[in-house]
């Protein structure tokens, strides 16, 4: 028997039996259960982001990859797995041992009939993986199965960084790598609701995530040095409702000090640039997160 793997989706509920392929654990020995979830943040002007999901590799530090391939493929919106629940793609045995890459392997080759962004106009475009759609989406994130118990993953989408359409690609669009691994047993939450009078007519309201203590804001850009600290870990354009004016929420985070920044500028942030548009106020510093926990951090 392998130990335990469960690797899923947030939103489904069920638990799929899949088959293992090849073995191959990075020593140690014996068998450990493993679960992986898959999560989202939104994108901003879609109805629908649907990925179809055909299996998962596993590379131990040394060994064979362990292949686990869906007896059918699994078409997931991810726009339904955002907030604090999962959808399981995986929970069953794996060998125990140390792993350093996660392949995601989807079937995104630009045919809407597959992969594909359903925006707010009702307009569907293919979604396509740069580097082809056989190799898949991969995460070098290291961890550890162990011989006994189980191990308890979700893989989070960043949907706004992770999908571009850019000019003369239509009607397919990019399905970048913008993905985290995070444990399910060591991350925590932020939460909270912005002030009303923060948000006049013509407002585009969002919210951005930092790490750390950061007191000079940027809106996303993926052009920016990997060293520049001031670049958001995550964002959130705000709607209304009416129990809570505006409210926000940023999940599956590692415990540590993080910044909230609120903009009206939301709209005019181009992911993959820098925009002078945007601007941030107010900024809140010092939010603690605690694993198992959610921090309430109102704006102001």
């Amino acid at each position: 028997m392998f130990p335990q793997f469960r690797l899923g989706l947030v939103g489904l509920l069920a638990t799929t039996a899949l088959g293992v392929g090849a073995c191959g654990g990075s020593g140690g020995g014996g068998t450990g259960q493993m679960k992986l979830a898959v999560a989202d943040a939104p994108v901003d002007g879609a109805q629908a982001v649907v990925v179809k999901f055909t299996g998962i590799e596993l590379t131990g530090n040394s060994g064979n990859p362990v292949q686990i391939t869906f007896p059918q493929p699994k078409s997931i919106d991810l726009l339904n797995q955002s907030g604090t629940a999962s959808a399981v793609l995986f929970d069953q045995p794996i060998p125990a041992g140390s792993y350093g890459q996660i392949r995601v392997l989807v079937v995104a080759d630009g045919d809407p009939g597959n992969s594909y962004i359903m925006l707010s106009d009702g307009t569907m475009h293919g979604l396509q993986v740069p580097s082809g759609f056989e190799s898949g989406l991969k995460l070098v994130s290291g961890f550890t199965v162990s011989s006994s118990g189980v191990v308890d993953y979700t893989i989070d989408f960043d949907l706004r960084k992770a999908i571009t359409c850019p000019p003369g690609q239509a009607p397919a669009c990019i399905l970048k790598p913008a993905e985290k691994l995070v444990d399910n047993t060591t991350v925590g939450n932020i939460q909270g609701a912005v002030d009303s009078t923060l948000i006049p007519a013509g407002c585009t309201p969002g919210v951005y995530l930092y790490s750390g203590t950061v007191t000079a804001p940027e809106d996303m850009n993926s052009t920016a040095a990997s060293s520049d600290t001031n670049q958001p870990q995550a964002s959130k354009v705000l709607a209304a409702n009416t129990s809570t004016p505006y409210y926000y929420q940023f999940t599956f985070l590692s415990p540590g000090t993080y910044t909230v920044a609120f903009t009206c500028q939301a709209a005019q942030d181009s992911p993959d640039q820098a925009d002078n548009t945007v601007t941030f106020n107010p900024v809140k510093t010092g939010i603690m997160v605690t694993a198992n926990q959610t921090t309430t951090a109102n704006i102001p």
